[in-house]
């Protein structure tokens, strides 16, 4: 008789760990879906992110291509003065 109480123990014990484990794999399961909808979130947010740079970039891009056009043409304009300020100077 103590036999079968000592297995029907051990079986007890395997029940109830066999309940630790689904409680266990159902948590995990909620957390893998958390962090999965956490994951598409940041995802999305870095898709973003890198689009906004993108743009940031080619605005900057386009900024500098201004400014370069910019300082060719006060540069023409220096030099016209310079030309026109010389042939007023000249006898």
């Amino acid at each position: 008789m103590e036999i079968l109480r000592v297995l029907e123990e051990k079986i007890a014990q395997l029940i109830q760990s066999k309940k630790l484990d689904l409680e266990i794999i159902e948590q995990l399961k909620r957390e893998q879906l958390s962090l999965r909808e956490e994951n598409k979130k940041l995802s999305g947010e870095v898709t973003r992110l890198e689009e906004a740079l993108l743009a940031q970039a080619k605005t900057r891009e386009e900024f500098d291509e201004e400014r370069e056009i910019t300082k060719m043409t006060v540069d023409e304009l220096i030099q016209n003065i310079d030309v026109l300020l010389e042939k007023e100077l000249q006898p």
